[in-house]
């Protein structure tokens, strides 16, 4: 069962904090992919996501120019600079995808055709602030972070 959810945002703060809260919930192994145009915070959510597995941050930054950075954890890549599926073999893509790490992709478009159940996440700027939009393909996600996100919003 797929499940789609959304999230508002007001702050940086808030996007990091949607972050950390996502990333609790992902099990070990989980493929996520960040959609949105340049400058919608995906970086900061890959941010959060990363300070739930104990990486600070101000230790992953955004890896446009390596394409992908490993931690303990977490694999964290950036696609922008590819522009084909066939230039993710080349970097050893199947290799990372067998191991148990969290593994989180900026401008993953380009993987989505060679993975099975990933977690989708388009963010959009909106008014003054961010929508994140997640596509879970177990509802399970969703159906957590939606409940951690009111239990935040109404402290």
């Amino acid at each position: 069962m797929s499940e789609k959810c959304s999230f508002y945002t007001r702050s940086e703060e808030e996007s990091f904090f949607l972050g950390e809260l996502l990333g609790s919930l992902l099990p070990r192994g989980a493929f996520v992919v960040l959609k949105g145009e340049l400058g919608c915070g995906k970086t900061v959510l890959a941010k959060g996501i990363a300070s739930s597995l104990g990486i600070s941050k101000e230790e992953l930054s955004s890896p446009s120019f390596n394409i992908v950075h490993e931690y303990d954890n977490l694999v964290h890549f950036d696609f922008y600079r590819l522009s084909s599926p066939e230039e993710l073999w080349e970097l050893g893509f199947d290799e990372l995808l067998s191991d148990d790490r969290v593994k989180v992709a900026e401008w993953g478009e380009l993987a989505l055709e060679l993975l099975d159940f990933p977690i989708v996440v388009e963010c959009k700027e909106k008014g003054e602030g961010r929508e994140f939009t997640l596509y879970d393909p177990t509802g399970k996600i969703c159906s957590q972070l939606k409940k951690l996100w009111r239990e935040r919003c109404q402290e």
